[in-house]
């Protein structure tokens, strides 16, 4: 009797009997290709990827040329800098303006400002022979001869994160400047991180003094405590723990450490226009820095005592107006306060000011305190070497996005 079921034959003659079904084909009779599809998803995102590299590669390009031009303008104004020093040009043979600033708080920026009784200085072009254009900071250097400053604690703060120590691989973070009162001799107090092997939080009080011989500030360690309340300036006495050892130098050589003792040339860290002086000592005040230049006056013919900038002699440039042979003078509308004053916006106080031009060719300027410095970013129709435009404040430089797309929006003619 044979099974209800299939055998194991009864299958492979099903198997060998049954047709292959051909695979579907196309309209035009060909066979259907499922990787269509695949292979045009392949091209669009090589595609998307080529402008992706293409638009990257632009981008770079961009960069690299603003960097390069922006070298390139750093790297002249550092020449032309260095041969001015080179030269050691003096106000007795220069062909600068003389300059007398009485009760003046001269700022560069919001951060950085200095506050003086009473200073002389020269302006001298780095050009021989040029114009001192008060618009183009970088074109002239200030001379400095006699008088005093005073600087603030936040001042020197900006200076040391910004100028110092605001470089690749510093060892050296969120620097704070503050004064401790220690009876006649006050101390600066610098606090913030330092890196070894891991950041620590440091406090370290200050000794300042003045190097004549090299005309350099002198930072010696007073006392140093780590992580708030361990005390450790016995552990930078010891050679492999020396400042010396631990502290990175920045690449504009405005510091070096020997030992633990840091040295600072302070003229290269302000801002345009840089200034130059003979420095003859440094007094730590309760709540400023006063520092002392030493140098012959120029000759300056003033019997004014109240606030007020004074500029004579030599060729000189305010905006648009050229002044032969100067003899200008900048009053403060208020003479009994400290005038306030920048070369930054100056400009906008003048439709403020009242103007008086003298028989014998002289120019008396009163003008209102400098209340605030604008935004130097704002898109207002300036002079083209306007100092707005060449400078910004600490906390105001452009991020590397910012200036390329200025960059691009100035190759295509794009406006704001």
């Amino acid at each position: 009797m044979r099974s209800a079921g299939l055998n194991q034959t009864d299958l492979e003659r099903s198997e060998a009997t049954t047709p292959v079904q051909p695979p579907p084909t196309g309209a035009l009779g060909k066979t259907a290709d499922f990787k269509g599809p695949d292979k045009r998803y392949r091209k669009v995102s090589g595609v998307v990827i080529a402008l992706l590299l293409m638009i990257i590669v632009f981008e770079t390009v961009i960069i690299l040329e603003q960097r390069r031009v922006t070298r390139q303008v750093e790297l002249q104004a550092q020449q032309a800098y260095g041969r001015f020093m080179r030269q050691g040009k003096s106000a007795s043979s220069s062909k600068g303006a003389n300059i007398l600033l009485r009760n003046v708080q001269y700022c560069w920026s919001r951060e950085t400002c200095i506050v003086t009784d009473r200073l002389s200085a020269t302006a001298v072009p780095l050009n021989s022979g040029a114009d001192v254009v008060f618009d183009d900071l970088k074109s002239f250097i200030v001379q400095v001869h006699n008088g005093m400053v005073r600087i603030s604690p936040q001042t020197l703060q900006g200076m040391f994160n910004e100028s110092v120590f605001n470089y690749p691989g510093s060892t050296l973070r969120n620097l704070t400047v503050t004064i401790r009162e220690a009876g006649q001799s006050n101390r600066i107090t610098l606090a913030g991180s330092l890196k070894y092997f891991l950041w620590i939080p440091f406090e370290m009080d200050t000794n300042l003094k003045v190097d004549p011989k090299n005309n350099t500030l002198v930072i010696s360690v007073y006392k140093l405590t780590v992580f708030g309340f361990i005390p450790a300036t016995w552990l930078i006495e010891l050679k492999p723990f020396n400042l010396q050892k631990l502290l990175t130098l920045p690449p504009n050589r405005y510091l070096t450490v020997h030992q633990n003792l840091m040295m600072v040339k302070p003229f290269g860290l302000f801002p345009p226009p840089r200034i130059n002086g003979k420095m003859a000592g440094i007094t730590v005040l309760p709540r400023m820095i006063q520092l002392s230049f030493t140098g012959n006056d120029p000759t300056i013919s003033d019997a004014d005592t109240n606030a007020s900038i004074l500029v004579q002699g030599g060729n000189t440039q305010f905006g648009r107006i050229r002044i032969m042979d100067a003899d200008v003078r900048v009053q403060d509308r208020s003479p009994t306060n400290v005038f306030r004053f920048s070369l930054l916006n100056y400009l906008d106080y003048l439709p403020l000011s009242q103007v008086k031009l003298g028989s014998d060719g002289s120019v008396s300027l009163t003008m209102p305190d400098n209340s605030s410095i604008p935004d130097i970013g704002k898109n207002v129709l300036r002079p083209k070497n306007d100092a707005r435009l060449q400078q910004k404040s600490f906390s105001e430089k452009p991020s590397i996005w910012e200036r390329t797309k200025t960059k691009v929006k100035d190759w295509l003619h794009i406006g704001n």
